[in-house]
């Protein structure tokens, strides 16, 4: 969990409004209504609209007023609300509790990340949460963390057929092409470009790198590593350049390169990318292991919406000092 810096211009706020024809005990009775129920979870308008607020303090003014937006995140939370309901009352069945002990260091860890209490402070208030609320969508994702774990435990490892059979399907996505593996230094003019090339005559190549080159691989004798054809446009003609020192100047300067090694465009073989393979065919399967249980949860479930509680949530932007 980490907060997000609003991009929303400076002294620009979201407003939410109830839309209420009646006094503030009305406001009352109404923001404390339902939205949303889950069995016996509770979304209240207020808390809706709270959530809302929130959210669009990461759009620009317009976008933030924009109806296809409003609705879209109103959705968003909808089912939010929906799937945490669900999940938290899966892991109680399942007597999956996250303790106050690890609560605690896990709330630890994520402090250390601000060089003081005032910093951390300003990050929640930037997001309108308090300690405790923020402490509480700590706990539930720890819990979905752990829901997690204990539905993946029932996906079963793809076996060799179905890793080979993937490897063929997809076997444009493991070809690679023409390769070059260059060392380079990276200077400011054409002058010193000069100079140094002299000096390569009788130098070392990585310690003139790191003596002379001004950009970052200049701290490991001018290593770029291996570079794919087309990758970078400039560095395109050495792979169709001769052996020796090339020369090949770009907006960061002039580059002397020098072309170590070469490979040219292959297929990678299955052993090379089993583990990937591996991975994507076990995600698929988490994935799906993940909507048949989110809809079971959600046919044994009562969930109720109140779309026109919903429609009295308006967006209203506005200056400092409107």
């Amino acid at each position: 969990m980490k907060f997000l810096k609003s991009p929303v211009t400076a002294g620009l706020f979201v407003f939410m409004s109830l839309a209420l024809a009646g006094c503030p005990s009305s406001y009352q009775k109404l923001s404390t209504k339902p939205v949303e129920k889950v069995n016996d979870h509770v979304l209240t308008s207020k808390q809706f609209a709270n959530q809302l607020a929130r959210r669009l303090r990461n759009f620009d003014a317009l976008a933030a007023k924009d109806p296809n937006n409003i609705h879209r995140i109103k959705e968003e939370i909808l089912r939010d609300f929906l799937v945490k309901s669900l999940t938290l009352d899966w892991a109680r069945a399942q007597s999956i509790v996250i303790s106050e002990t690890m609560l605690d260091k896990e709330v630890d860890k994520l402090r250390a990340n601000y060089p003081d209490d005032l910093s951390f402070r300003r990050a929640l208030a930037l997001e309108n949460l308090s300690f405790s609320e923020w402490r509480e969508e700590l706990r539930y994702s720890l819990v979905e963390k752990e829901v997690f774990k204990k539905l993946n435990e029932k996906v079963k490892a793809p076996g060799d057929e179905e890793i080979k059979r993937y490897y063929e399907d997809h076997k444009d996505r493991y070809k690679r092409k023409e390769r070059i593996y260059i060392r380079q230094i990276v200077v400011d003019e054409d002058a010193k470009a000069d100079a140094i090339k002299a000096d390569l005559k009788t130098g070392d190549f990585a310690e003139l790198a790191r003596k002379f080159s001004i950009t970052p691989e200049a701290k490991t004798g001018g290593v770029v590593g291996w570079i794919e054809k087309g990758s970078v446009d400039y560095f395109d003609p050495l792979f169709s350049a001769g052996a020796g020192l090339q020369t090949v100047k770009s907006p960061f300067g002039v580059h002397l390169i020098r072309v170590e090694k070469k490979a040219p465009a292959t297929t990678l073989p299955l052993e090379e990318v089993k583990s990937q393979i591996v991975r994507a065919l076990k995600a698929q399967r988490e994935q799906a292991e993940y909507v048949a249980w989110l809809d079971a949860q959600l046919r044994s479930s009562k969930v109720l919406k109140d779309y026109e509680l919903l429609n009295t949530i308006k967006v209203d932007t506005r200056g400092p000092n409107d």
